[in-house]
């Protein structure tokens, strides 16, 4: 009897051990469902690893970077994070995963080169969620090996000339509502964690960080005077960086600089009024009007108007404004001599100057069968700290002759220092192949198809600055469609297209601006669809009736957006067209021009082109055309789609719209949709995005 007494304790003891274990089990698993259930997932990112460590009591230092940046994304809603979504790559990741990134292709994002980056030798592991169309919106974080802490500043320069890269004016066109983001993106660094932050609320990002690293005391994120960078946002003091070794801080003389004390400082024009005087007679009345004749009964070309006197660099002074159409514009007294044609009247040069002493600039117009015209002079100095092209994100502009501009993300393809290897012309061709061969393997037959448009100064290489030398012997772009067509994708180059049309009655591209015209556009629309026209007859382009193009003035482009100019300095006469048809998704209305935007206290913010706000984010047309045979397509795309958005929305009967500059390859959601062809429509300077996408 007494041992089935004990025989029955022990069994007790035995169901409640085993019922104390259940629940402390059950417990646990909450507890990972709940931490993984505040993860978000964007993109092709997110946490999908249940343990991911953030419970534990770990070391200051402990931490992934993966698990620092899945915290800090996790406390965003859906509606914080961009519309097209973040890519999510960390180091460690399964080379055919999605959360992989080739060395190149960090490269080619942190320093839009395609070659790995010396400084993430340094680290010991990183994670990057980035964005992946037009945005701002980031989470970087990069891990130094403990023995590479004296590299950190290197690392932070590195994040700093990233978010540098950005362009405000890009944004202002493509993303206005990410201004703020960008205004207030900051670099960060707690002990050897080196973190970008680009949020809609950084300061509950360095909370989280606060808590992870249990860094609260420390004052690089309890200090106010954060680290803030960024075009338009002057760096401001480093934020203490705290090592074993070394403590070091910025000089307290490196205050913050608010925006309105940068942009609206006039640049200073030093001059001798009395020698100013014998140069040039102030007659304001007189500007751009014809001159009297003079004993030899000859006029003189009017007096060009000046709306823009700005310093550029320390010493380079820029002119623009209004002159007789047709006139030629002369500027010396500089390093160069300027001479370049204007523009339907309107005019914009940049003169480089001496580096010592004053400078004696004198501008004059000049015309056909008439006298040069009056002197108007310039007398300037070398500057000090001219940091107007970064303030203002004009850093990136190349401003040629004959009023014509350029973004210098297509120097690297002029000069040929994007070249890339045998290897990796080779390693193209097979990705090429793999992604065909894993189309068929699904069942889907899409010809991959690349509508390729060259850069501008492809097309008028006698108008960029001498300074430059172009590279005749190679290109990206030959080596590029070298590798893209032995994989089995077919490239349209519009490089001959655009040649044989550049002097045409109508431009075939904006001088003010990034982008080719309508009427480029309608060029590239002709020779895509008169190649799809081979398969399915019915989708051959329209006839050139159906289109009609014409002239009009309206306000400069995007380039000229980002030199901080007012609009109403400078104008470009352009080409537009309207439609004898009404195209399926909207009728684009081309030259409705710029829409103001105002902030809550009705000051204006800045000035968007309506097309492509309306174009940009990922959506569907069908074609309003009944009774025809036309294929379907899945579309890639950058910027320049939006020109050609109206002229080819009614040639496929369905067309997926993946968002501007989202090059992420969903072999499923494709093969799902089953379309006839997988078009890319990007520009020359964009092939380094799909080079190793």
């Amino acid at each position: 009897m007494k041992s089935k007494k004990v025989i029955l304790i022990i069994s007790v003891i035995l169901i409640c051990a085993v019922l104390l274990a259940c629940l402390s089990s059950c417990k646990k698993e909450e507890d990972n469902n709940n931490n993984n259930n505040n993860i978000v997932n964007t993109g092709n990112g997110g946490n999908n690893n249940p343990d991911n460590g953030l419970t534990g009591d770990k070391s200051d230092n402990d931490y992934t970077s993966r698990e620092i940046a899945d915290a800090v994304i996790a406390i965003y809603a859906p509606e914080d994070f961009p519309e097209d979504g973040l890519e999510f790559f960390f180091s460690g990741a399964a080379e055919n995963s999605d959360n992989y990134i080739e060395p190149e292709k960090i490269g080619n994002l942190i320093n839009k080169v395609p070659r790995p980056v010396q400084e993430f030798d340094y680290l010991d592991d990183f994670a990057l969620y980035v964005p992946a169309g037009q945005s701002i919106f980031e989470v970087s974080v990069l891990k130094l090996k403990k023995e590479e802490v004296n590299n950190i500043d290197s690392l932070k320069i590195l994040l700093e000339k990233r978010l540098k890269r950005v362009s405000r004016g890009e944004l202002i066109n493509y993303a206005p509502q990410e201004l703020p983001i960008y205004e207030n993106a900051k670099v960060i660094i707690v002990s050897n964690y080196v973190i970008l932050l680009a949020t809609t609320d950084n300061s509950r990002a360095e909370n989280i960080i606060n808590d992870m690293l249990k860094s609260g005391n420390n004052s690089s994120l309890a200090n106010d005077d954060k680290t803030i960078v960024g075009d338009g946002v002057p760096d401001v003091p480093d934020i203490e960086i705290e090592t074993e070794n070394k403590t070091e801080s910025e000089p307290e003389t490196n205050k913050p600089v608010s925006m309105d004390e940068i942009v609206n400082v006039e640049p200073e024009i030093l001059f001798d009024i009395d020698q100013f005087k014998t140069l040039v007679e102030d007659k304001p009345e007189q500007d751009n009007q014809p001159e009297q004749p003079d004993d030899s009964g000859v006029r003189k070309t009017a007096v060009p108007s000046v709306n823009v006197k700005n310093y550029s660099h320390n010493t380079s002074f820029m002119i623009g404004g209004k002159c007789e159409v047709g006139a030629m514009i002369r500027v010396t007294g500089g390093t160069e001599e300027i001479y370049t044609g204007s523009d339907y009247g309107d005019y914009l040069v940049e003169v480089p100057f001496s580096n010592e002493g004053t400078t004696t600039l004198k501008l004059t117009a000049e015309l056909d069968g008439k006298l040069p015209s009056e002197e108007t002079a310039f007398i300037v100095k070398p500057q000090k700290d001219i940091s107007f092209y970064e303030d203002n994100g004009a850093y990136g502009v190349i401003l040629g002759y004959n009023y014509m501009s350029y973004f210098d993300d297509c120097l690297p393809d002029y000069i040929g220092s994007n070249l890339i290897n045998d290897r990796e012309i080779e390693d193209l061709t097979k990705r090429t192949q793999k992604r065909i061969q894993d189309l068929r393997d699904k069942g889907c037959d899409a010809e991959i198809v690349y509508l390729l448009v060259p850069n501008t100064v492809r097309i008028w290489p006698e108008d960029m600055p001498r300074r430059y030398v172009e590279e005749k012997s190679d290109t990206l772009l030959r080596q590029w469609k070298q590798g893209a067509t032995a994989g089995g994708a077919t490239v349209i180059d519009l490089t001959d297209v655009m040649m044989a049309h550049k002097y045409d009655e109508f431009k075939i591209w904006h001088k003010t601006d990034s982008h080719w015209s309508e009427y480029g556009a309608y060029l590239g629309y002709v020779e895509l669809m008169n190649y799809i026209a081979k398969k399915f007859p019915d989708a051959a382009p329209r006839p050139r009736s159906d289109f009609e193009f014409y002239n009009k003035e309206v306000n400069f482009g995007d380039i000229y957006a980002t030199l901080g100019l007012e609009l109403s300095d400078l104008c470009e006469t352009s080409v537009f067209v309207n439609f004898k048809f009404d195209p399926p998704h909207f009728n684009p209305d081309y030259d409705t021009g710029h829409v103001n935007i105002y902030d809550e206290n009705c000051i204006m913010r800045m000035s968007v082109r309506p097309l492509h706000v309306r174009v940009q984010f990922q959506h569907i047309t069908e074609s309003n055309l009944k009774g025809l045979k036309l294929p379907s397509v899945y579309i890639f795309r950058d910027s320049f789609e939006g020109p050609l958005h109206a002229f080819y929305t009614d040639r496929f009967s369905y067309a997926n719209y993946r968002g501007m500059w989202n090059y992420n390859f969903n072999l499923n959601e494709i093969v799902k949709e089953n379309p006839d062809y997988i078009l890319y429509i990007i520009s020359e300077r964009n092939i380094k995005n799909v080079l190793y996408n």
